[in-house]
């Protein structure tokens, strides 16, 4: 798979939503050992409201899918993680031509517009221990692989494991934002939530291609 036309994109993340919405433990977990323990709650709802959105209207623009999630996490998650995750879907995808169908190099710069846009709005850099850690590695390997004809699979397996190595990265950071801030060298560790966040919603669509 080359491309990605919006029914594709659609499906996608609607099994994005789902993994999310089963993952809200993993999330809580993640986040009670440096945090208040309650971003997985958020997460999950987020993605309700998303999945909801997405099944209710079809798409012939495959931006406005990606928008569709990020506008309604924003709306309903509030507070620090909605708009992060939220920008993840947003930053890439609004004011865009629409487009029925996208390939790697369109996919890979909806999500560098993110990393710009949550690095603006947070001030985080890698090492940091926030979703940057696994955000940033994720879209440098996207673009490493974009050049090489590679499917989605390929691309999505490359940007996988590259976010997987930041979000273990991130275990030995100590945290300049949030709760963790004030626990210093305890927050060594443990991973930051976002960036377990993060490989789950790319984890979901690695699964996806897989079976596609």
């Amino acid at each position: 798979m080359k491309k990605l036309n919006a029914a594709q994109t659609k499906s996608m993340t609607i099994q994005v939503a789902s993994v999310m919405i089963a993952s809200k433990e993993i999330m809580c977990e993640a986040d009670r050992n440096i945090g208040d323990g309650d971003h997985g709650i958020g997460m999950a709802n987020g993605f309700d409201a998303a999945r909801l959105a997405l099944e209710s209207q079809e798409f012939d623009d495959v931006y406005k899918v990606f928008f569709t999630v990020g506008r309604t996490m924003i709306k309903e998650m509030g507070g620090a993680s909605g708009i992060i995750f939220g920008t993840l879907f947003y930053a890439g995808s609004k004011n865009m031509e629409p487009k029925e169908e996208i390939g790697i190099k369109e996919f890979t710069t909806i999500f560098e517009k993110a990393l710009d846009d949550i690095k603006a709005k947070g001030q985080a850099n890698v090492g940091d221990k926030t979703v940057v850690d696994g955000l940033d590695p994720f879209v440098k390997a996207l673009k490493q692989a974009e050049g090489k004809d590679n499917t989605f699979e390929e691309l999505l397996q490359t940007g996988y494991d590259a976010a997987v190595a930041g979000k273990e990265a991130s275990k030995q950071f100590i945290a300049k934002f949030g709760k963790a801030k004030t626990l210093g060298e305890r927050a060594i560790g443990y991973p930051d939530a976002g960036a377990v966040s993060l490989t789950l919603i790319v984890g979901a669509m690695l699964d996806w291609v897989k079976a596609h």
